[in-house]
């Protein structure tokens, strides 16, 4: 069980940046994981060499995006040879399930800048041949996924050189891409292991990509840690450098109108961390017209419970920084109650004079904990009114305002409001 409202009582509400953004009319960022396992370990047997994730946890609870590292080489064990049946089949069920829960599954040749022959790796910048093999590859993969519900990334990490020196081989491989038939989105990687600190105005993504079909984002990856690494050897240092190492590349994207794919990001769970990791997600939520999604790291099986980023449960309790993440994916919600003992009560709620929600009965007792009712129309910046009515035969009983998520939006008067005969109503406050 989430325990996402008792969490967002204990702190009020609070941090609704990412709430107002999903409101906002701007294009919605896909929020969601990295999901490891087909990226670990040498050997090519399942379940011994690597493991094959299993999404449904984050489906589950509203992931829009599951990113899928894997090692090339599985995919395809010999240069310019076919695909393996067996380990395209886990691809192509992992992506089945994203799509059927919601999700679109992102594709990550987890190669950093290389491709391998026979356990050697070969630099697709110095090697003419591995850059060829490179391209043919990442053809046959937009050619098995044409007509899937996925985004194709290029490569995890390159960083043997700079993005003027990756231009040309990106953009053969996404010529190759787009002639297979794949019409869907392209996410390029920054050079320099994709850092998202390197990324400003004045120093910006030197690439010159060409897309016949105009659909790419930049991939950035952005950690906590002192040195940026993600290996949480020295603690987060300031609350704020989450923000920090994002500033500069969201006022380059939106100068330049290319959007973000924020693939890599995470956090461990001490409180200087937590807080980092909280502040740099609702900055993102502040910018949906510069973030197409966000993968947070790391999913999966084979992380060990002391693995600083780890996002599974351990026995059975979410992880602080999963619980962070479902923050930004939730709908705004009201949270209504009615007396213990009582029947079932009927209301109606609309916004601005205009019913959005019809005859929704409330059956929690208030005593004990509210229900949350989702609420998903999109609101301007402004002041807006909502008013809570009863329907029907529960004209005579009375409901709860609890409490809703547009408190942390300078909403001051819903607290605790019996809905009446006459209804409830307050403002809510969506700021720009």
């Amino acid at each position: 069980m989430r325990n996402l409202l008792a969490a967002a009582l204990c702190i009020g509400f609070g941090s609704s940046a990412a709430q107002a953004a999903a409101l906002h009319d701007s294009p919605s960022i896909l929020w969601g994981v990295s999901e490891s396992g087909l990226e670990f370990g040498k050997g090519t047997k399942a379940g011994t060499n690597f493991a094959v994730p299993d999404p449904a946890y984050y489906l589950q609870h509203g992931v829009r995006l599951i990113r899928l590292p894997f090692q090339i080489a599985r995919l395809q064990p010999q240069a310019q040879g076919p695909l393996d049946p067996n380990f395209l089949g886990y691809l192509k069920k992992i992506t089945a399930e994203d799509h059927a829960g919601g999700a679109i599954t992102v594709l990550d040749p987890h190669g950093y800048g290389f491709m391998d022959t026979n356990g050697k790796p070969r630099d697709i910048l110095a090697d003419p041949a591995a850059a060829t093999d490179y391209v043919e590859f990442m053809r046959r993969l937009a050619e098995a996924f044409a007509r899937e519900d996925v985004a194709i990334g290029l490569m995890n990490e390159p960083h043997t050189g700079g993005d003027e020196d990756y231009e040309r081989i990106w953009n053969q491989a996404i010529a190759a891409i787009r002639q297979a038939g794949f019409n869907g989105t392209i996410l390029v990687p920054h050079a320099h292991w994709s850092t998202a600190a390197d990324i400003t105005p004045q120093a910006p993504f030197a690439g010159r990509i060409v897309d016949p079909a105009n659909n790419w984002v930049l991939e950035l990856h952005s950690y906590l840690d002192p040195d940026g690494t993600g290996t949480y050897r020295k603690p987060v240092a300031s609350s704020e450098i989450g923000i920090d190492r994002l500033t500069g590349a969201i006022a380059w994207s939106r100068k330049v109108g290319v959007r973000i794919f924020l693939g890599e990001t995470g956090a461990p769970p001490d409180p200087t961390g937590s807080a980092a990791f909280s502040a740099m997600l609702d900055k993102i939520a502040s910018a949906p017209d510069v973030f197409w999604g966000v993968a947070v790291w790391g999913a999966g099986p084979w992380w060990k419970p002391n693995y600083p980023m780890r996002l599974d449960p351990i026995d059975a309790v979410a992880r602080p920084q999963f619980v962070a993440l479902e923050r930004m994916m939730a709908p705004e919600m009201l949270y209504l109650a009615k007396d213990p003992g009582a029947p079932d009560i009927k209301v109606s709620i609309a916004i601005d004079g205009h019913e959005i929600t019809r005859a929704v009965d409330i059956t929690a007792d208030r005593t004990v904990a509210p229900q949350g009712l989702p609420v998903r129309q999109k609101l301007s910046p402004g002041t807006h009114d909502v008013a809570v009515r009863l329907v029907g035969s529960s004209r005579s009983q009375s409901a709860y305002v609890i409490a809703s998520t547009w408190k942390g939006l300078s909403n001051s008067s819903d607290a605790l409001g019996a809905v009446t005969i006459q209804g409830h109503s307050f403002k809510i406050h969506v700021p720009r």
